[in-house]
């Protein structure tokens, strides 16, 4: 009797949740941290990292009764981080994603002279300028991941393309098709 019970047992439902993620920014590493809700254990969780220059990472978890929360997230990593030396870890209820990053982009990037004809002044804040504007492009790969600009960096922004194409057209066929029927209507009119 009990398989039937379980048989009949409706479908859980899911609770589908954004969890807060602040960024450690350190010399020789990022970390994301993951503040996830209680209940959540490290077998609950899975973190991949992918060719592509993404991480993706994921998690569910019981919530009481017929009810889970769960949640999927993608983020962008830098181009300085050494994918191959990721690493995940469970502390107190939050989820650090650890990425190095390279000991040879950050050797060539602290070596690099200034150009002819440039103070030191000049070159260090050219050097922050690029620091904030990659921060820029990690954060910016972030809002895509939260669904603010799709899931993917490139692919999201040609399908975005392609809607506003779409949109576009559709604007022009109306416009078309309001200017025949305005035109139609004045010779009608004149009968």
């Amino acid at each position: 009797m009990d398989a039937k019970a379980e048989a009949a047992a409706p479908p859980p439902s899911y609770k589908d949740f954004e969890p807060f993620c602040e960024w450690q920014r350190e010399k020789e590493k990022d970390i994301l941290v993951v503040q996830l809700p209680s209940g959540f254990k490290k077998e609950h969780l899975r973190v991949m990292v992918s060719n592509q220059g993404l991480v993706r990472f994921s998690g569910e978890c019981d919530a009481g009764g017929n009810k889970r929360n769960r949640f999927h997230r993608e983020i962008r990593v830098a181009n300085d981080c050494n994918m191959s030396g990721i690493q995940a870890k469970f502390m107190r209820e939050n989820l650090h994603i650890i990425m190095p990053k390279n000991p040879t982009a950050k050797a060539a990037q602290d070596q690099a002279a200034p150009p002819a004809g440039e103070s030191g002044e000049h070159a260090k804040l050219k050097q922050e300028q690029g620091k904030s504007d990659e921060e820029g492009k990690v954060n910016e790969s972030r809002d895509s991941v939260e669904g603010r600009s799709g899931a993917e960096g490139g692919v999201s922004r040609f399908k975005t393309y392609v809607k506003m194409a779409v949109v576009a057209a559709v604007v022009v066929a109306f416009g078309a098709f309001a200017a025949q029927y305005y035109l139609n209507f004045i010779d009608f009119t004149k009968k």
